[in-house]
């Protein structure tokens, strides 16, 4: 019986011509996207490769000099494009991508994409996930809105439950029709989408993105099943289908306008997060009084590169001045990490009444386009600028000037810039991904629960009606 309703749903919804209509304009809006996504993060990723290499060349060819100006020169870090940046670029286009490893000063990340963009980015960029997230819950509204408020019209639901039909029986037909339809559209896409993954990752990398890829997808098929379950419980309750419509359509701008601008402004509400300024402003003070602190332990003052610190301590201040700063750079920053990521949770939990925002950040963390991600490629690349100034102290102080008037006349050669390792990074793996995004793919299924509870308790009221 349930897989004779749902052959009779699925060809209706073939002859009234709205799977060819909107299913095929939500199809052929999937298929521009992920060959526009494709084509940038080839295309991104190229340059990154290109940018680190030649970067690192010019490391490795400098000509002789002094070792701590070679670390105020620095290198770079460029941020990895992650091969599913293709279907989600998540925060990747308003972060930055380049860090710079400057001598004595932990830099963040810069020249991100929307510096650049025109005023249509306001709008949001045409991604796999954007269309998922925004127009597919439209598509199921508009192939889903009159199965049971149509009938109800018609007076064949109420034949049809007279016949003896049970009702969750007829909800269970109707929602495998409605995901037969989804399928039809979707899966292709799937597909074509894993090949372009499948190309784009790197050949070490390739299995990796393709669970990504395939968690990416269920965590979309629960989301979508959400919508499915909504949309007929709204039609069982509505008594007619302009009713149906009016109610589902105000649900959707809800949740595709209105809540992720309401649960940003909440999140920073409940967890604020300091202003530039003001965090440059304590930064810069608790650096200065770290530093009093060690310059006063090992050198009986606080006046820097004063006649009481020869030139011959010059590499020793500047490795304990470094190591010292470190600790105060990881609080900081590691408050301010924390404060994002306490918001990004208040909106992960608002998923439960609003399922776009859990799995918003359910698509980026599967992606490798999330904070987390973002903040474990800083990490590695603080660490890194770490290593070369370490290692650029540690060469002063073993060429330490015994005259101590003849600092800055010691040449380093290239064999001192090669014991700087290049840059890699690599992202961590899907089963990390999946770890962090626990909790949203939880609040996930969580609505799924609740919104088939939903379906079936309206359509259990068609009996007593």
């Amino acid at each position: 019986m349930m897989r004779w309703i749902a052959r009779r749903e699925f060809t209706e919804r073939l002859r009234d011509g709205r799977l060819y209509w909107a299913g095929g304009l939500v199809a052929v809006l999937l298929f521009t996207a992920l060959a526009v996504g494709w084509a940038h993060q080839r295309g991104a990723h190229a340059e990154q490769v290109a940018a680190q290499a030649m970067d690192y060349r010019d490391w490795l060819h400098q000509d002789k000099r002094h070792p701590h100006d070679a670390a105020h020169q620095g290198m770079h870090a460029f941020k990895p494009e992650p091969p599913l940046s293709m279907v989600d670029a998540g925060i990747n286009p308003y972060i930055g991508s380049t860090v710079w490893l400057q001598a004595h000063r932990q830099s963040e990340v810069k020249f991100n994409a929307a510096q650049d963009a025109t005023g249509l980015q306001r709008f949001g960029n045409l991604s796999v996930g954007w269309i998922l997230q925004v127009l597919g819950p439209l598509l199921v509204i508009v192939l889903g809105f009159n199965a049971f408020a149509g009938e109800r019209e018609q007076g064949i639901l109420r034949q049809t439950l007279s016949l003896g039909v049970a009702p969750l029986r007829l909800l269970a037909g109707k929602a495998l029709a409605l995901s037969a339809l989804l399928a039809v559209l979707l899966v292709p896409a799937a597909l074509v989408a894993a090949v372009a993954v499948a190309v784009g990752a790197e050949p070490g990398g390739r299995i990796d993105a393709l669970l990504r890829l395939g968690a990416w997808s269920l965590g979309y098929a629960v989301y979508l099943g959400i919508f499915v379950c909504l949309v007929l419980g709204v039609s069982a309750l509505s008594s007619t289908s302009r009713m149906a419509i009016t109610v589902l359509l105000a649900l959707w701008i809800g949740q595709a306008v209105m809540a992720p601008r309401v649960l940003s402004e909440l999140s920073r509400t409940w967890f604020p997060s300091p202003t530039r300024l003001e965090f440059n402003k304590a930064l810069s003070a608790e650096l200065k009084a770290v530093s009093n602190q060690v310059w006063q332990q090992n050198f009986g003052t606080t006046e820097r590169w004063g006649r009481d610190v020869p030139l011959s301590k010059w590499g020793i201040a500047l490795r304990l001045d470094d190591q010292a700063s470190y600790p105060v750079y990881d609080r900081h920053y590691g408050r301010l990490w924390d404060t994002w990521e306490q918001q990004q949770k208040v909106q992960e939990w608002g998923g439960l009444l609003m399922p776009l925002l859990a799995v918003r950040s359910f698509s980026m963390g599967m992606a490798g386009t999330d904070f987390a991600h973002h903040r474990r490629f800083t990490t590695a690349a603080e660490l890194h600028r770490r290593n070369i100034q370490d290692l650029m102290s540690k060469d002063l102080v073993a060429h330490a000037d015994p005259l101590g008037d003849r600092h800055f006349s010691y040449q380093a050669t290239a064999d001192l810039w090669a014991t700087v390792p290049p840059f890699d990074y690599h992202p961590p793996g899907a089963g990390w991904a999946l770890r962090h995004q626990a909790r949203s793919f939880i609040v996930l299924c969580v609505g799924l629960l609740l919104a088939a509870a939903f379906a079936a308790f309206a359509t259990l009221r068609q009996r007593a009606l």
